[in-house]
């Protein structure tokens, strides 16, 4: 149970510090100053925020049914689905190149970006 708990909070917790984040840098920003240095340092800090909490909900999502299949109240035969493995094997193919050109877009843009300059 407790890898459910401390993922779940892990999760909530970085959405709630990435709410934050952005909405302070939008205050900061708009208030017509550069934001101070260690601010850019935070923010750079949230780099991959958003990829771990998915990976927290993904954790409390697939650790959280277990009970489920240990007590008896759900039978693995009914939590299998009826994917084939060359269809699980072309949904991750999908899902990996999909993933990777999001990534290198992002990398593209936010180089693009950081070549600009602040005064941009």
């Amino acid at each position: 149970m407790a890898p459910v708990f401390f993922a779940f909070r892990a999760m909530v917790g970085l959405g709630v510090l990435m709410l934050i984040a952005a909405w302070w840098g939008a205050w900061a920003t708009r208030s017509g100053r550069l934001p101070p240095r260690w601010m850019l340092w935070a923010f750079s800090g949230f780099t991959f925020s958003g990829w771990l909490a998915t990976l927290c909900g993904w954790l409390v999502t697939e650790i959280g049914r277990q009970p489920w299949l240990v007590t008896g109240i759900l039978r693995t035969a009914d939590a299998v689905g009826g994917a084939s493995g060359a269809q699980v094997g072309a949904s991750i193919t999908v899902y990996v190149i999909t993933y990777t050109a999001m990534l290198l877009a992002y990398l593209v843009v936010l180089t693009h970006l950081a070549g600009k300059g602040a005064h941009a």
